[in-house]
């Protein structure tokens, strides 16, 4: 048994003492969620730039309003950028403008009308970034029964965030002057179109006992919360990083010990079931090191922003459950698979179908996360190369699993993980002193299914 432990030990130091190791920690959260940080970021960077915007208005009333509105926009964005400014006026502005942070400059022009000539100098002015945009109102706007159109002009018309601002504000005075002409009052109309509010709310549950002695039954109404909706999605995304930097250096190891004969000074000290074993232990130890470090930085960031009501502490015994059994499942594969090949080249075909099966969850996560009760989650929940993320991924939803779901999860995951080792178990003893190698995964079940005598037995 101490031979085991020393084995463990040394797998554990080779796999968290190198600088290759480190630098993956630190870069796979960047690559995962770098994104969720970078972006609000070059968006400040590529903001600022002001846009100038030609307005032709044909009905000589909204154009002015739209001047109106964009001067006070800018106001509003200048006032969020001082040091000085006050919390409401950044939230004004944060409502106003979106994400973007360019100010707009409108220009009226005197003219009702464009002819095509001067849309063409005009977009000829956007093709060389000296004009960003220009709008075209027509004159019948007001008139309920027209079917015309306002124009935006630009090179990204489709996505323009100006645009969505210039709609907003052009519909609503539309709309008021279409009442007028139609001869309605427009808060009555109003108040006849205000939509019925269909609030969502969680089941209701038993409050204890108040002062008066009885109980009492409450919800909580809940509001779509893009931070609620992506929680469950960070999770499964930490439990992928966590087995991803478990499990890669165990294919890594495998192929150097065999390639540089390593295995045959090893395995003159222990059996090859005792080098297994060492190693799917440090691995796990390994594994366990990267979600505390993971974890405890997750936790103070979500403290830092008061966000730490998003992942519930009853989560952590279940992730732990199921990073442990994944970590052992994909390690031993991975042991399996770098004991049977020569190089790293060799290695892909055989890699490809477990990156898939590993990947899966990703998939579909959406439709998971939306249904977390649904025959794809809970077939994936159920399926042992998904279940680590799955599982993580619905209990991390918030919504009621029911408690044999998971468990029948970690019980299927465990008897899977107990073959798969056996498996690398014969594999790794047949294979880690043979100069072969297997170039495709007939040959490598071929070889799980042969039954050979070399090796080591101790």
């Amino acid at each position: 048994m101490s031979k085991i432990w020393v084995i463990a030990r040394r797998e554990f130091m080779a796999m968290v003492g190198t600088r290759a190791f480190l630098a993956t920690l630190l870069i796979m959260p960047v690559m995962l969620f770098g994104s969720l940080i970078i972006m609000p970021t070059l968006n400040k960077i590529s903001g600022g730039r002001e846009r100038i915007i030609r307005v032709v208005d044909g009905t000589g009333r909204v154009g002015p309003q739209l001047v109106t509105m964009a001067e006070e926009r800018n106001k509003l964005l200048k006032e969020s950028q001082s040091e000085s400014s006050q919390k409401d006026a950044k939230e004004s502005a944060r409502e106003m403008t979106g994400m973007t942070t360019d100010p707009y400059r409108l220009e009226l022009q005197e003219s009702k009308s464009l002819d095509d000539t001067a849309r063409l100098g005009w977009s000829d002015e956007i093709r060389t970034g000296s004009l960003y945009a220009f709008v075209e109102i027509p004159e019948s706007l007001f008139d309920p029964a027209s079917t015309d159109t306002v124009r935006f002009v630009s090179q990204d018309a489709v996505l323009s965030e100006a645009r969505q601002w210039m709609q907003a504000i052009v519909d609503s005075i539309v709309r008021q002057e279409r009442f007028k002409v139609l001869g309605l009052e427009s808060e009555k109309v109003q108040l006849a179109n205000r939509p019925v509010s269909f609030a969502p709310t969680s089941p209701y549950e038993r409050t204890n006992a108040g002062e008066g002695g009885e109980a009492s039954v409450k919800a909580k109404e809940e509001g779509f919360d893009l931070a609620t909706f992506f929680a469950p999605f960070g999770m499964m995304m930490l439990m992928f990083m966590v087995i991803f930097l478990a499990a890669q250096p165990m294919l890594e190891s495998a192929m150097e010990e065999k390639s540089q004969r390593i295995s045959e000074v090893l395995l003159g000290s222990v059996s090859p079931t005792q080098l297994l074993t060492g190693k799917l232990i440090g691995n796990v130890a390994a594994s366990l090191l990267v979600f505390a470090l993971y974890a405890a930085g997750a936790y103070a960031f979500l403290v830092q922003r008061n966000m730490q009501h998003l992942v519930p502490m009853s989560l952590v015994p279940w992730f732990l459950v199921f990073q442990i059994l994944g970590v052992l499942f994909f390690s031993s594969i991975f042991i399996m698979i770098g004991a049977s090949v020569r190089d790293l080249k060799e290695a892909q075909s055989l890699l490809l179908p477990v990156w898939l099966f590993m990947m899966l969850p990703m998939m579909v996560w959406f439709i998971a996360v939306r249904d977390p009760l649904g025959p794809v989650a809970m077939a994936l929940a159920m399926f042992p190369p998904s279940a680590p993320m799955m599982n993580v991924l619905r209990l991390g939803t918030g919504v009621t699993i029911p408690i044999w779901q998971p468990i029948l999860g970690a019980i299927l995951l465990a008897v899977a993980t107990a073959m798969v080792i056996w498996v690398a178990g014969r594999i790794y003893k047949m294979s880690m002193l043979r100069s072969d190698s297997v170039k495709t995964l007939g040959q490598l079940l071929a070889r799980i299914m042969s039954v050979s005598t070399q090796g080591y037995t101790k």
